[in-house]
Order: structure tokens, then sequence, then C-alpha cells
């Protein structure tokens, strides 16, 4: 695992790391996690065990910004949940990346993946699956994806950090 504290925290997971989880001490209380740093990137593999860790990670970093807000931190780990599983689940990536930048009034919530191929994966046919860009369209302030030329996609979010 890689970590840096300049102008942002940046965390590189590995599949070791994955696997290793949560008993590997550097993984669980990562310094770059809980630096001050108004932004926080994680690269993982796309491994469906890699999103909770993902999680936990962002969550450590809401911390360590002193959001209290019960609502944001919740909104906030909600959405990077959702677009990091709809990244693993629904793209052909090896590596995805999940960014959260703070402003003054809001927190941008990204997730890059390296596109899909041009067979669909919906293999999951349970009820309650597939809802997850739905629920993150209703609850954050905006809600947007690109796609650059060569496939990749950004689905990125933003959750206010005040009300109204």
């Amino acid at each position: 695992m890689e970590t840096t504290t300049r102008a942002c925290a940046r965390i590189v997971l590995s599949a070791t790391d994955i696997d290793r989880w949560p008993d590997a001490a550097d993984i669980r209380l990562p310094a770059a996690a809980k630096c001050r740093s108004r932004s926080l990137t994680v690269y993982f593999p796309a491994m469906d065990r890699a999103v909770p860790i993902c999680r936990h990670l962002s969550g450590l970093w809401l911390e360590g910004q002193g959001l209290a807000d019960r609502d944001v931190r919740y909104t906030t780990l909600l959405v990077t949940t959702e677009l990091a599983t709809n990244a693993v689940v629904h793209t052909d990536s090896t590596v995805i990346i999940a960014s959260l930048r703070r402003n003054r009034t809001h927190l941008r919530v990204q997730v890059r993946d390296q596109g899909r191929t041009a067979t669909e994966k919906h293999w999951h046919k349970v009820p309650g699956f597939g809802r997850g860009l739905g629920i993150v369209a209703g609850c954050t302030r905006e809600f947007g994806t690109h796609v650059d030329d060569d496939g990749a996609r950004t689905i990125w979010a933003t959750v206010a950090l005040t009300a109204g």
C-alpha cells in the first residue's frame, strides 16, 4: 500500500492488501486517510471485497475533515459505496479510482472505471439489485457522468455540506 499526504491523500491498494484486510494494521489506520487534506483518492482492484475497504477509508477521511453531520457522512458513504459497487459489477475494469474532494459548500464524490466491453454483465436477477444510481441521484445535489474517448467513465455526485 502506498500513501502520500501532500495536497491530497492518496491510497493505492493491491489485491494482496484487500486479501489481508483487516489484519494489516497499515491498512486499518493509514495516515493518509486521517490527514487534513481536502481530498482523498483511493486506487483499488475491481474486487467486491475492495468496496467496503474503500468505504472504511472514506469514513476515516471524513473523520479527519471534522464532518460531524451524520446526514452528510451517511450520504457520502452511501454514494461512495454505490458508485464503487457499480464500477466493480458493471465494468471490465482492473483498477477503479474513487475520489472525494471537499470545498466550503459540498463534497464531490467521483468514481472512475476503465469502461465496459460490448457484452452486458447484468448477471444479477435478484430483486432490489440495480437501483444504485437511482439512489445516488435521489440523495445528492448533482449527479452526472463523463465518458472519455477510450471508454473510461467517471461518475460523480455532489453532497451538500449545508442545509438547502
